[in-house]
């Protein structure tokens, strides 16, 4: 009876988030229309940005709770919940997706008749890439993802009623062939919706460098949710010092993962010199995409390496969150700096799209992910291993 009121509390405080959020996707969403027909090749444009940047934030969480089962880890237990949440949010993340669907023709040159009848490369792919199958795969992805997302979320809440600890094992082993399919399908994701906007280039690399950045996106919000929540009071007592540490270590770690595969990548394309493949980075070396492609090393890796190498940063909860909200804002610059090239080779454009699609998206995906965090309690409580996770202690002195 208790979890209960407790659960009636949180929601009636995050009630007021929740109108704001949803005002803001619904505004979002006017102003989204207007810029629609204004120029549908730039709403569609500013549209698959912001859509690529929150699918990544879901799809880094579910990620996240399945590498938490399968590592059995207990010091994830008090933040695990959050990122269930977010997870789940690939059900209003299927619904966005539609007005995508309709913009294929503005979104693909691919799609084009006269490019499909004159462009021999694009020929060679059109096994792949043609719509109907692009379709087909993309209700695969989300069938893996709700499917994926609702299992851990409903089997969580599940054990705060029933304290199943079977229910921990179930989950365990659904983690080992769901991270098969989480794969497959983020990898393909990528190619199929930020790749293949330009049909002649390609990188067997691209699915794990969208993934990284997706990672690091995540760990970024995570600690920045927690930091919310606790300055509410809502994780007062059940995320600690101890937590922020490992997640700074974790943001921190998984930030030097995305540049080893950015760097990666970018060093055996440079290296080989196919002009198939050269189209990339020559592409984003013109006029202000340059300035972007400079920057992006030190603002995404060197800045923030330096800055989150410290424990002590890592331990100060302000400071930390100040780095997370750095690197999360270096990730949406990241996808913009891959799908916008492709709409305005002169030169980086900014406006009204872009700030009406980011609003639309994030306020609607706001909206969903307050409404399911407050069905339940913040915490799983019914985990056996919670005690060890409220106990949890690195061994660094402060």
């Amino acid at each position: 009876m208790v979890e209960a009121q407790d659960i009636l509390r949180l929601n009636e405080k995050l009630q007021k988030g929740r109108i704001y959020l949803l005002g803001a996707g619904i505004l979002g969403a006017v102003l989204c229309a207007v810029t629609y027909f204004q120029s549908s090749r730039n709403f569609f444009a500013s549209y698959l940005t912001a859509y690529c940047f929150f699918a990544a934030l879901s799809l880094g969480s579910l990620f996240f709770v399945m590498v938490q089962h399968l590592a059995r880890s207990a010091w994830s237990v008090t933040v695990r919940r959050i990122a269930e949440t977010m997870a789940f949010n690939s059900v209003i993340l299927a619904v966005l997706f539609i007005p995508l669907l309709f913009g294929t023709h503005d979104i693909f040159t691919w799609t084009h008749a006269d490019i499909r009848a004159t462009d021999h490369l694009v020929q060679i792919k059109s096994a792949y890439l043609n719509l109907p199958f692009l379709y087909i795969r993309a209700a695969l992805y989300f069938v893996v993802w709700i499917g994926l997302s609702s299992f851990f979320l409903m089997t969580s809440r599940k054990q705060d009623q029933t304290r199943e600890e079977s229910l921990t094992t179930k989950m365990g082993r659904a983690a080992a062939g769901g991270m098969i399919l989480y794969a497959l399908s983020q990898t393909f994701f990528a190619f199929d919706w930020m790749m293949s906007l330009d049909s002649h280039w390609f990188s067997t690399m691209f699915g794990v460098y969208f993934f990284a950045g997706s990672i690091v996106a995540t760990y970024a919000s995570l600690i920045i949710i927690s930091t919310v929540l606790k300055a509410t009071g809502h994780v007062s007592k059940s995320v600690n010092v101890e937590h922020y540490h490992d997640m700074g270590k974790l943001l921190f770690g998984h930030n030097v993962f995305w540049t080893y595969i950015a760097f990666s990548q970018f060093f055996l394309i440079w290296y080989a010199n196919i002009p198939e493949e050269v189209t990339f980075f020559e592409a984003r070396s013109i006029g202000s995409w340059k300035i972007i492609s400079l920057l992006l090393p030190w603002c995404h890796f060197a800045i923030p390496f330096l800055y989150l190498m410290s424990h002590n940063v890592k331990r100060n909860r302000p400071a930390l969150t100040l780095g997370a909200t750095w690197l999360l804002t270096m990730c949406l610059i990241d996808i913009y700096w891959i799908i916008q090239p492709n709409f305005y080779p002169a030169g980086a454009h900014f406006g009204l799209a872009d700030i009406a699609a980011f609003v639309a998206i994030g306020g609607f995906c706001g909206f969903f992910f307050l409404r399911n965090l407050g069905q339940a309690s913040l915490v799983a409580t019914g985990d056996p291993r919670l005690e060890q996770c409220l106990s949890y202690d690195n061994g660094i002195p402060e």
